[in-house]
């Protein structure tokens, strides 16, 4: 066979070739290895909780791979989270603009604009965000809906919170009557504050029908009644609130105790009164029961009916109340005063209202958690916590 000279001409363009191929290919292996040893080194680092570093060490990755996705969010979130929120924006604004992104993937993007605006606190540009995401089918949208709930209860836009806590039902399947009748006793007071007393009456009949079991609602109810002169109604509506949770019977006391004596029902208010003390919820409802007791048959039954709840349950409470009751009959005695001073003070350290949600504490009680903006999850009863002494 005639051998063609061209084809030697083959040999070192092969070679070339296969030795470009060669290079590019460790060149490769070699940036993934770069890639991969940062992506290791940020995530070390994160998880020492050394954000500044970790968020420099994923920079410098997304310089060498700018169309990694999972990344960008990553440092988004990060972003976020070290307070740098226009950076944050300026991430998740140019992942929700790229046409190569997955419908769930734009959803996501949306979402996280909407927090990083909600951590800045443009509360319009978040609300904006977050209806967007609403619309869109995607795993976000019930997460969307939420966050309109929530910035629509800071605004105290209440009817806007009720629409979409209604949504919320229609999505999820579930019902949420005790956020949406405490929506409503919002309303209600923000009528009462205007003098809209027939819109007040209204929305507070919305909150009932939304939960009749909403103890606020029955015992915003029960004021209502009293102001408009029906005494006996509103006793009887108090009285509910302490059939469907005894614990908040502490809320109504002195109401039931003032509006019966109101109704010349003295008798009537004592015995009341007698049923508290001796249930012996909680100190509150005891205190406040022993208050009315002492205005109305004088202070020995009311050291009486103190002393027989002291000998069954001890309270910090209830010994500051027998100890004023004692220095109201001997106001000279300087011990009763050191006394009744010492147990003002480790009440005022130790006996708070508990969020049974988030473990939130705070002096004065609350129907609405200030820290995990839960509803219901304080119990209206001070507990007393020795580690605060």
């Amino acid at each position: 066979m005639e051998f063609e000279l061209w084809y030697l001409l083959l040999v070192p363009v092969l070679f070339g070739a296969g030795w470009f191929s060669r290079s590019f290919d460790i060149k490769e292996k070699k940036s993934v290895a770069d890639e991969t040893q940062t992506l290791y080194k940020g995530l070390d680092l994160l998880l020492d909780n050394k954000k500044d570093q970790a968020l420099n060490s994923l920079v410098n990755l997304a310089k060498i791979d700018p169309d990694t996705v999972e990344l960008h969010f990553a440092l988004g979130t990060l972003y976020r989270k070290r307070g740098d929120y226009d950076r944050a924006v300026k991430i998740h604004n140019h992942l929700y603009n790229r046409a190569d992104l997955s419908k769930k993937e734009r959803a996501r993007a949306l979402f996280s604009l909407g927090q990083d605006y909600l951590k800045a606190g443009l509360w319009d540009r978040a609300e904006d965000s977050f209806r967007k995401t609403a619309d869109l089918e995607s795993d976000y949208k019930v997460r969307a809906i939420k966050e309109l709930v929530n910035i629509y209860e800071s605004e105290k836009e209440w009817l806007k919170a009720i629409d979409e806590a209604h949504i919320l039902e229609k999505v999820t399947g579930e019902t949420y009557p005790s956020r949406i009748s405490h929506l409503y006793c919002e309303l209600t007071l923000q009528c009462m504050f205007f003098k809209k007393f027939d819109e007040a009456a209204h929305y507070l009949q919305q909150a009932i029908h939304a939960d009749p079991n909403n103890k606020r609602a029955l015992i915003m109810q029960g004021t209502m009644l009293q102001k408009q002169g029906k005494l006996d109604e509103a006793v009887e509506v108090w009285k509910q609130v302490g059939k469907i949770s005894p614990e908040y019977e502490t809320l109504v006391v002195a109401s039931v105790a003032d509006t019966l004596l109101k109704a010349g029902k003295d008798a009537d208010a004592v015995r009341y009164l007698e049923s508290v003390a001796e249930k012996g919820i909680n100190s509150d409802s005891v205190d406040a029961a022993v208050d009315w007791i002492c205005k109305i048959e004088g202070p020995e039954n009311a050291l009486e009916f103190l002393r027989r709840y002291l000998s069954q349950k001890k309270s910090l409470i209830g010994f500051k109340r027998l100890t004023d009751l004692r220095l109201a009959q001997d106001p000279d005695n300087k011990e009763l005063k050191e006394l009744s001073d010492f147990l003002k003070n480790q009440i005022d350290k130790t006996v708070r209202y508990k969020c049974n949600k988030c473990g939130f504490v705070t002096k004065s009680f609350q129907w609405q958690c200030p820290g995990c903006r839960n509803w219901d999850s304080f119990a209206p009863v001070r507990s007393e916590d020795p580690s605060r002494i």
